[in-house]
């Protein structure tokens, strides 16, 4: 009796415990975008209302003036660009630090992720110094350039991860049966590593689509992409609290809605990138 009601217990503070992360999780979206329908009064009412006429002039607002859709366009491009360049390029990395026996592709794979770890501000005035003198500061190269340049990193670590996992006898008998290192790759590897490049693919446009400083320091004003488009709403005294909710609803539903198609594949490929490292 003893042993069941502490199992009850401990149940109960376990579901406690994540109601406060969903909670202080889930919170926060939804002042957004319940602001995104309010009324510029309603939404500065103390104590906050829940009950509203909804209203669409914020999101017209946002698209119109905010020139939203520009900034959507930039953000596509310069993320799925990004992201490409990051598991493509990592896949390829990661592939070689495993076949690379000698110890500099072992210490190599060891410090992968310092790459990651370098704060962008660092790294920020090389960047603008080379595209300046290049003539690549107004385009969407730029961001391009920076995203991947810290996704890089992460993804090959992460890709190499699960390849360490995968039986070595798959990667033998393809080489007695006659078949390339770039052919085993390519059959063998790839359809392998699907949840690892998912999860690659989704952490990298994550990180790319909600990116502010290189996307604001490193190009002009028609490459801005939707981050930044949502920082100009807010100005030296005053936020116009309406167009900014909407602009930042507008940018969370297609990363939210990626996210939840390639969920699957996302939980997958870290756990096994984890476990089998």
């Amino acid at each position: 009796m003893i042993r069941h009601k502490s199992k009850l217990w401990k149940k109960a503070i376990f579901i406690s415990i994540m109601a406060i992360f969903l909670v202080w999780t889930l919170l926060p979206i939804f002042i957004i975008v319940t602001n995104s329908f309010k009324m510029p009064l309603d939404i500065s009412r103390n104590p906050p209302v829940f009950i509203f006429t909804p209203t669409l002039r914020h999101y017209m607002e946002a698209l119109d003036v905010g020139n939203f859709g520009r900034y959507f366009i930039n953000s596509v491009i310069i993320s799925v660009s990004t992201t490409l360049i990051s598991v493509i390029c990592g896949s390829m990395a990661a592939y070689g630090l495993l076949i690379m026996k000698s110890k500099i592709g072992q210490t190599l794979s060891n410090f992968l992720l310092i790459g990651r770890m370098v704060p962008a501000i660092t790294i920020l005035i090389p960047f603008f110094s080379i595209l300046f003198a290049m003539g690549l500061h107004m385009s969407h190269v730029g961001p391009i350039m920076a995203h991947s340049s810290v996704n890089l990193p992460f993804v090959t670590w992460l890709i190499l991860g699960f390849m360490k996992g995968t039986p070595q006898e798959v990667l033998e008998s393809s080489a007695i049966d006659g078949a390339t290192r770039m052919q085993t790759f390519r059959v063998i590897l790839i359809p392998m590593l699907t949840p690892a490049i998912a999860s690659a693919f989704i952490l990298s446009m994550q990180f790319s689509w909600n990116e502010l400083l290189f996307s604001l320091q490193l190009t002009t004003m028609n490459f801005y992409t939707l981050p930044v488009g949502i920082a100009r709403f807010v100005g030296a005294l005053t936020v116009n609290w309406g167009r900014s909710s909407a602009a930042a609803t507008i940018t969370m539903v297609p990363i939210i809605l990626v996210g939840f198609l390639m969920q699957k594949h996302l939980v997958s490929g870290l756990t096994a990138g984890a476990v089998k490292s």
